[in-house]
């Protein structure tokens, strides 16, 4: 009976969920996250800002509906989950209103959404008379907050609605989107419950030491869930994708032998002079980069150093610089002529042969006769054939990078994508298992002291959804959203 009574207060304790938030979220609102006041109504504009057909004004509380009705022509008695099309009072002019009840709304209070035309002035208009009715300006993220205080949210969901409107790529897109579905929040809660599992086995055998006879779990099968716990998390880090990653441009790597023309393709395809075009073999010694843009996209189209086979100093250094630039890619253009035989390009497809993203073979100087003017059937890369000189085949080659660089990358479609806060806890959180784990295989001859270690991997893992939290860190997170978010 203890046992089992003690095994549901610790899966209590690792977290609530949108149907049941519980304990955690009375515990949160206890604080007073963000000095964030969450009984009373508050208003913001929640459209984009300049003229419209449409601007929506957004009031969430206990007021919100009794505050946005007084602005309008008499209506019939408002119900939960309705549009009423309506007038406003003053000036006269058409609106609709559209009502939700707490705790069914996005926040868990009632909300209040007014659609008036997208005029700016009148949408300052209406807010002034909004707040001059009891209503409160939302500071930015308010919104999303009290969703998270009432349940709706958890912390990772929360971050990908602030994720959504930042993203600036369609890679940037799909991993908000994933996170706003909660794919990273179910897999937090997941191992938390796994973890909670194990603490409450661990704790009830200190709490009956004194008895003899009383085993709650064995070292061997303790030692196993912990090993498989710890993996899951390492196995997490290594398939993830980090967000500041996908913010970045996407980078083109330029990979050739020496005098095999990329840096004439590096400059016909940015229409720049940017690098140095000479016969002599070996002139680009660094990697040198150029954006590239179109209507909406933009790569850096980067010319690494030739590959050469010598081993003296200064090429081994170009060979370490080369690497690193590889590592970095998106995209790699394997750029050979017409003296390439398919042995030699068959050699640089295993220098990168261990970097998984889209590769394309150039095969420039198509204006010169003799070589390969296909892949063999050996090679299964794409194969596109160009001229630096006469520009022959540029403008198909530049749509093809734009392309790779900007569609989704080679992952498994169970990647998540995490951000350095994220990072930060999985880490704190693997680190104390590995405490535990070395606290085991001394025979397991100080349990507090593992217990201690679980916990501390506990609480990191319900601070990545915000179960455990201090006001700081949630304070950062929602002041770097908009107002009325």
């Amino acid at each position: 009976m203890a046992h089992n009574t003690m095994l549901q207060a610790h899966r209590s304790w690792g977290g609530g969920t949108k149907s049941n938030p519980g304990h955690y979220s009375d515990r949160l609102r206890s604080t007073k996250i963000c000095d964030m006041q969450t009984d009373d109504t508050i208003v913001a504009i929640s459209s984009p800002g300049g003229s419209a057909a449409r601007g929506i004004i957004r009031l969430s509380g206990p007021l919100s509906w009794a505050i946005a009705t007084s602005l309008l022509r008499p209506v019939a008695k408002p119900q939960p989950f309705c549009w009423i099309d309506a007038w406003l009072d003053e000036p006269a002019l058409p609106v609709g209103l559209m009502l939700f009840q707490a705790p069914r709304s996005f926040t868990g209070q009632d909300i209040a959404e007014l659609h008036i035309p997208g005029s700016p002035a009148l949408l300052a208009l209406i807010m002034d008379k909004l707040l001059a009715k009891a209503a409160r300006q939302a500071e930015g993220g308010e919104y999303s907050a009290r969703a998270f205080l009432h349940g709706k949210l958890d912390l990772t969901e929360a971050e990908g609605i602030a994720a959504t409107i930042s993203a600036r790529t369609n890679h940037q897109l799909r991993a908000a989107a994933s996170l706003r579905q909660g794919s990273l929040h179910r897999w937090v809660q997941q191992q938390a419950d796994t973890l909670a599992d194990i603490l409450a086995l661990v704790e009830a055998g200190i709490d009956f030491s004194d008895e003899p006879g009383v085993s709650f779990i064995a070292l061997d099968q303790l030692q196993q869930r912990l090993y498989a716990l710890s993996q899951s998390m390492q196995a997490l880090e290594t398939r993830s994708v980090s967000w500041e990653a996908l913010a970045a441009m996407p980078t083109v790597v330029l990979l050739g032998r020496p005098n095999v023309g990329k840096s004439s393709l590096l400059n016909a395809l940015s229409g720049q002079e940017r690098a140095i075009v000479s016969p002599v073999a070996g002139t680009t010694r660094d990697a040198i980069s150029v954006e590239l843009s179109d209507a909406s996209r933009s790569v850096r189209l980067v010319d690494a150093a030739g590959v050469e086979t010598n081993t003296t100093s200064m090429a081994e250094l170009m060979n370490d610089a080369r690497r690193q630039t590889l590592l970095r890619a998106d995209v790699i253009l394997l750029v050979v002529d017409h003296t390439d035989t398919q042995g030699s390009i068959e050699a640089l497809m295993a220098e990168i042969q261990d970097i998984h993203v889209w590769k394309i073979i150039v095969r420039n100087k198509s204006d010169l006769s003799g070589g390969l003017r296909s892949a063999p059937p050996t090679i299964s890369l794409p194969w596109i054939n160009v001229a630096a000189k006469t520009g022959d085949s540029l403008p198909a080659l530049r749509e093809l990078v734009f392309d790779l660089a900007h569609r989704q990358a080679p992952v498994a479609e169970d990647c998540l994508t995490l951000n350095s806060r994220h990072q930060l806890l999985l880490r704190q959180a693997r680190s104390a298992l590995e405490r535990a784990e070395k606290i085991l295989a001394s025979s397991g001859q100080f349990p507090e002291l593992l217990a201690a270690d679980l916990r501390a991997a506990l609480d990191d893992l319900g601070a990545i959804s915000g179960t455990i939290s201090s006001d700081d860190v949630l304070g950062r997170i929602f002041s770097s959203f908009c107002i009325g978010k």
